[in-house]
This record gives C-alpha cells, sequence and structure tokens, in this order.
C-alpha cells in the first residue's frame, strides 16, 4: 500500500437508454425539434423534442433549435393546464433557436408546443451533484503536484505533494516514504526546507513521519515564482534514539516547485555516491541542474 494519496476518483457511470424518455445531462444542454414533429407521431416514441429530458444545474442555457420545416412554441406547463408562465418561445420558425437561461430554482420543467400540443418535452433542474463535485475537485487538484525518487541505497522512495506557488498564498508540502514495494516506512526522520527568491519560507529540523506523510506549510509566498526545496533523510527510528536508527542517513532530496508548468522536479543527492535518479510527475519534470 503506497501513502500516495488518490486525487482523482474517476465515475464509472452507467447509462441505461429508455426508449420512451431519451436524456441527457449537461452544465448548458441543446434540443432539436424534430423534422416531422409537427405531425403527430413522434409523441408515440418521445421523439417530438430532441431529446425529450435535459438535466442542468440551476442558471444554466438550454438552447432548442428548431430543424422542422413548421414554426413551433416551447411554452412550460401542459397541453392539459395551459402555460404556467416560466418560459415561452412564442412561435419561432424553421432553422432558428430559442434559449432560457433563467431556471435558477430546482425542480422538473415541463413544456410543450402551442401549435402541435402533443410534443412535450421537459427540464430538470438539479443541484451541482456528485459528478460535478468531482470534476471541480479534479479541476483544483490540477494545481497540485506529485513527484517521487529513490534514496541514494534504493531502500526508501520518498513522495512528494505540493500545491503550485501562489503569490499572497501559504505553500502546503506533504512528504511521505515507501519501500521499494509501495509499503509505508514509518518513523522516518528528516529536516525540511524551502526558499523563494533568495528567501527562506520554510525551515524545520528534525520532523517526524510515522505511518502518515507529513505535512508543513511554508510562510505566505511574494511571488509566482519556483520554490526550491530541499528534503534531508535523517534516518528511520524513534526520535531521541539516534543511535539506533536505521535506514539512509544524509540523503538530500532537492526539488523544485514550478509554477509554469505546475511540476516538481527533484534529485537524490548521496553522501558520497551518485545516486540513481527515479523521478515520476503527474505532468512534465523539469530537471533542477
Amino acid at each position: 500500500m503506497t501513502i500516495k494519496k488518490i486525487k482523482y476518483v474517476f465515475l464509472l457511470v452507467v447509462l441505461t437508454l429508455v426508449p420512451t424518455l431519451p436524456a441527457v445531462f449537461a452544465e448548458d444542454a441543446e434540443v432539436s425539434i424534430a423534422v416531422g414533429s409537427s405531425v403527430p407521431g413522434c409523441e408515440v416514441t418521445n421523439e417530438c423534442f430532441m431529446p425529450a429530458s435535459v438535466t442542468v444545474h440551476p442558471g444554466d442555457t438550454v438552447t432548442w433549435s428548431n430543424d422542422d420545416t413548421a414554426a413551433h412554441t416551447v411554452t412550460s406547463g401542459t397541453a392539459k393546464d395551459g402555460p404556467d408562465g416560466n418560459f415561452d418561445s412564442s412561435l419561432f420558425m424553421a432553422g432558428t433557436t430559442f434559449s432560457v437561461d433563467t431556471l435558477d430554482e430546482e425542480g422538473t420543467y415541463p413544456y410543450f408546443c402551442m401549435v402541435h400540443p402533443w410534443m412535450t418535452g421537459e427540464v430538470i433542474v438539479e443541484a451541482a451533484g456528485e459528478e460535478q463535485q468531482e470534476e471541480e475537485m479534479m479541476e483544483e487538484e490540477g494545481e497540485e503536484t506529485y513527484a517521487s525518487a529513490m534514496s541514494a541505497d534504493g531502500s526508501m522512495n520518498v513522495e512528494i505533494e505540493s500545491d503550485v506557488p501562489t503569490a499572497g498564498k501559504e505553500l502546503a508540502i506533504t512528504v511521505g516514504f515507501t519501500d521499494p514495494d509501495g509499503n509505508i516506512v514509518e518513523h522516518v526522520n528528516y529536516d525540511i526546507s524551502a526558499i523563494q527568491g533568495g528567501t527562506e519560507v520554510l525551515s524545520e529540523s528534525a520532523a517526524h513521519a510515522m505511518s502518515e506523510p507529513g505535512m508543513h506549510i511554508t510562510e505566505p509566498l511574494t511571488s509566482d515564482s519556483p520554490v526550491d526545496v530541499q528534503v534531508t533523510i535523517l534516518g528511520i527510528g524513534f526520535p531521541g534514539d539516534e543511535t539506533s536508527w536505521t535506514g539512509p542517513q544524509g540523503d538530500v532530496v532537492s526539488l523544485q516547485v514550478v509554477p509554469e508548468f505546475g511540476t516538481i522536479a527533484m534529485m537524490i543527492l548521496g553522501i558520497s555516491i551518485v545516486s540513481i535518479i527515479a523521478v515520476t510527475a503527474k505532468t512534465r519534470v523539469i530537471p533542477r541542474l
């Protein structure tokens, strides 16, 4: 089990197509008034408006295009009870469109064509659900970075997660450690520092990562420029019992958070040997020279 946090949840959405109620979900929706819908028959398969049901979020735009050869209306309400006043296109001709972006209240809005009352459809307005929240989270997470590198002796993988530098904001840096098989290495002692433009924005000594990654927060940054970070591995063991510490000791992990690409470039430096560097990042890696 690796300590790397999985930030992205890919949702498997199973869509069941119901012939009597075609549906679509989108932030902005488009509906076609089908060719031939001015003649009864399309209501049998509910294909007068295609799709007959759309689901949007409050304030999203729904646009109807008249792809038929006859003029139609898109009028909220039902043929039985009449218009309800939520929206009404009035009569609009073939080849033109009508849009609504004023549906701010959640609910189901039925509509019909006043000229051809067998033509019916509905707009469902729902608040942002799990899927959209996940997408928004993914967009936010797109501003985070990941990288990992092996220690000089090949016994420990250092995993780093960070935001991208933003002027006026603190930079969050998470440091974790695993073995070559991805298992968490507990009780790792280390120092960490960060410098931006010659100014030290973080300096912590004798940090200790047990079974969870260590979290570190810099001072508010003065610019969006790169931040140089160093993690020095001190050894594995309980704090205060340095003489019994094991594992790599003195390996320095140097990295740079680069705002232009949202990536981390990192390097392992051994005390007296040249390390084999293994770097992974979710996007482009910029070697630090």
